[in-house]
């Protein structure tokens, strides 16, 4: 049963300037809670007890918010109760596979869980989800899912063949032009992997500087070690502006067990106060 997980929280937020300059787009407000507190309670739901945050700079509030604070009600901070989290200092921002590697010693010979927190996913667990794919294949396996053959520049774009355990990935092209993608399948972030995965990180091949972690996946494929999973759920990007507002606002809806916010909602669509 895999017992670990690693967040990747090193990056710059750019999206979300300036506030970023100060506050870890992971520290942002979703309904009652930040986005990295929805992550970490997925994972404990889910069995997992051993996280592992990489962080990047000016990011210590994180280290913070997770620690024991002998001002406050013990009850409200039982959430984080079983769980062992652990910090390490990724000193540059030079992409996923660069921050992964950080993760290295703290894996050890084990399978573990990739988590962005910078997406949310409702009315499904992504944790599930990747470790009941992972125990039908006991291999590696990626979030996937469909989006308009337009938007393949933004993505990391698979080919896949569905076989009895899953949909076993055969190519993976980074951004991609839509006439060149191999379908309008995209892997959407994090999964659950072995160990092996970081003998395929390279870092001597960069992008713009950063060292992307899908490069990482071709190794993986030539071994027949990569499967996709398509998740069911509303996935919001949160780093942007408009996903943060989105989450909020659907988070809002599922959690007001008053219903006031669906009433104020509707109150502004009849008075069209927008």
């Amino acid at each position: 049963m895999i017992k670990k997980a690693v967040i990747l929280c090193g990056g710059l937020g750019t999206r979300l300037l300036p506030i970023t300059k100060t506050i870890p787009k992971e520290m942002m407000m979703i309904f009652n809670k930040p986005a990295i507190e929805w992550c970490i309670e997925d994972l404990k739901q889910n069995g997992i007890n051993e996280i592992l945050i990489v962080l990047g700079r000016n990011k210590e509030c994180l280290e913070n918010y997770f620690d024991l604070n002998l001002e406050l009600n013990p009850t409200k901070q039982n959430c984080f109760d079983g769980l062992n989290i652990y910090f390490v200092r990724q000193q540059h921002p030079k992409g996923t596979g660069f921050a992964l590697l950080k993760a290295k010693n703290f894996v050890k010979n084990e399978p573990f869980l990739l988590v962005y927190p910078d997406e949310l996913l409702l009315h499904e667990s992504f944790a599930k989800t990747l470790l009941l794919a992972f125990k039908k294949t006991n291999s590696n396996v990626v979030p996937l899912k469909k989006i308009k053959i337009s938007q393949s520049e933004n993505y990391g774009m698979v080919k896949t063949l569905k076989t009895p355990i899953g949909h076993k990935i055969l190519e993976i092209h980074e951004k991609p032009k839509p006439e060149k993608s191999p379908s309008n399948i995209c892997y959407s972030g994090g999964g659950v992997f072995l160990p092996e995965i970081f003998d395929f990180i390279n870092l001597k091949k960069t992008h713009g500087g950063e060292v992307f972690l899908t490069d990482a996946f071709d190794g993986l494929i030539k071994k027949n070690h990569l499967f996709g999973v398509f998740l069911n759920g509303t996935r919001l990007d949160i780093g942007s502006p408009l996903g943060l507002l989105k989450a909020n606002v659907l988070t809002g809806l599922l959690k007001d067990s008053t219903n006031e916010f669906k009433k104020f909602l509707k109150k502004l669509i009849k008075r069209k106060e927008f």
